[in-house]
């Protein structure tokens, strides 16, 4: 990776930042951070980057503080104490700005940080997302720019949610095993359902995954993004211009790289033609964990609590009744329990052993009826090989030939005898036709056509006269 590749995380945010939610009271140095945060400069409250009194933000700390302590009471300092040591912390670390206007003590909270702030909420509270609306977003801003009413700001922009759109699908998938995973250590089935429906249907869940399979779904789009990638990509013009803005505004003037910028985009909106394989592997991820999870609760409902303890107070209770008891068996004959009264263990099924095939080798006899049915098959093949030589032979150096000039004198010649009175009756099918016919195509360069009239008899076929000749002899 080159060095400005590396984003510039401590440029913009102080080192010391991380060092509230590093220590080991990190979770109330966040909880008490989000609630200040909320209340001093939040919705309906200053904007980040307006300050406000020292003293205003020490009542508010300590109003949080008394109205739900983090530290549930387990400190003896006083409340103002504390809520002046948290302030300072916060603002020591960079959290919050603190600076004098004449007499006064000024803190806010400056813009960065509370981007900063406002990207560590929105991924520690993640949401199903809807991502028919991201792939709309991809087509409109990919349509903008095949009209020309866009540039590459808007082609980068369209990679960067297709390649959000396919990590999404794949981590779903990853979080629905990490849930399960989890959820299958609670013992209860009370604690198991509570978690399946709040912390699996609701938050893993695609916000639209119900939509994604109708006719309406909203990935309807992909195949149209895919055609105008393709097509921006194979215009020459529109490729120029795209990698230009690229060079401009992305690449600091280096060509190279503008083009490298170019293609890595290309292929992010490229993906999205493997959005279904991804969704079919969602749904194998989804289908597995609902199968566990009702096999889980079935289990749970099923199975009594405690069994083991239940049997074994049953046979203690049994050793103590009297013979003849109510609670007893009647007329058992034997002991109420004991090993004679078990069902007797499955005995082990021997597995079934194929039996060995047995070889004989061949006799003499058994190895030349082989010869011969291969001799016999070989004689009856025809292909273009052996047509071809036996057309040769019967036209002996002429132009043309008619059925009464054609000899027999083996097996393998009568067969190409009826090939050759097959390719005639398809002679006179329509030229669009003759190309695709597979017997016309056996011989090039002959023409075999019946004639008007007359009539072939030799000592095996009768049939109406054909006639033979090359194509270059006309």
């Amino acid at each position: 990776m080159q060095q400005e590749d590396t984003p510039p995380l401590f440029d913009r945010l102080p080192p010391e930042l991380f060092r509230p939610l590093a220590a080991s009271n990190a979770r109330r140095y966040w909880t008490l951070l989000c609630r200040l945060i909320d209340e001093m400069w939040g919705d309906g409250g200053r904007s980040p980057g307006e300050e406000a009194a020292k003293s205003v933000v020490v009542r508010k700390v300590e109003t949080l503080l008394a109205a739900d302590d983090p530290w549930d009471e387990e400190l003896e300092t006083p409340i103002g104490v504390r809520a002046h040591e948290i302030v300072r912390i916060l603002a020591e670390s960079g959290w919050l700005s603190q600076r004098r206007r004449g007499v006064v003590e000024m803190i806010t909270l400056r813009p960065v940080i509370a981007q900063f702030y406002n990207v560590l909420c929105e991924f520690s509270c993640h949401e199903p997302e809807f991502l028919g609306s991201k792939v709309r977003s991809i087509y409109f801003n990919l349509r903008a720019v095949a009209n020309g009413e866009a540039s590459g700001d808007q082609y980068a922009e369209a990679a960067k949610q297709a390649k959000q759109c396919m990590a999404h699908i794949a981590n779903t998938g990853c979080r629905v095993q990490d849930l399960m995973e989890e959820l299958l250590k609670r013992t209860s089935a009370r604690e198991f359902v509570r978690g399946f429906f709040e912390e699996y249907v609701e938050k893993v869940f695609i916000a639209d995954y119900s939509e994604l399979r109708t006719k309406d779904h909203p990935l309807q789009h992909r195949s149209q993004i895919v055609a105008m990638t393709l097509q921006l990509q194979h215009d020459p013009d529109r490729r120029s211009t795209l990698t230009a803005w690229y060079q401009e505004k992305k690449a600091g003037g280096a060509a190279a790289r503008a083009e490298y910028l170019y293609e890595r985009d290309t292929r992010l909106l490229l993906r999205l033609k493997d959005v279904d394989e991804q969704l079919q592997r969602l749904d194998e991820e989804i289908r597995d964990a609902n199968q566990r999870a009702i096999a889980f609760i079935e289990y749970k409902m099923r199975a009594p609590k405690h069994l083991d303890k239940l049997l074994a107070r049953a046979l203690q209770a049994s050793d103590r009744l009297a013979e003849g008891h109510l609670a007893l068996p009647a007329a058992c004959g034997v002991r109420h329990a004991g090993p004679e009264l078990l069902a007797r263990a499955r005995a082990a099924q021997r597995p079934a052993l194929a039996t060995a095939v047995e070889k004989h080798p061949p006799t003499l006899q058994e190895l030349a009826m082989e010869q011969l049915r291969k001799r016999m098959a070989d004689n009856r093949l025809v292909d273009k090989v052996k047509l071809a030589n036996y057309l040769v032979r019967q036209l002996a150096g002429r132009q043309a030939v008619t059925s009464d000039d054609l000899r027999i004198d083996s097996i393998n010649d009568l067969c190409c005898y009826q090939r050759l009175l097959l390719i005639a009756a398809h002679g006179s099918c329509p030229p669009s036709q003759r190309r695709s016919d597979p017997q016309l195509q056996m011989l090039k360069g002959v023409r075999i056509d019946f004639l008007a009239r007359g009539t072939t008899r030799n000592a095996y076929l009768e049939h109406p006269r054909f006639h033979i000749q090359r194509e270059d002899a006309r």
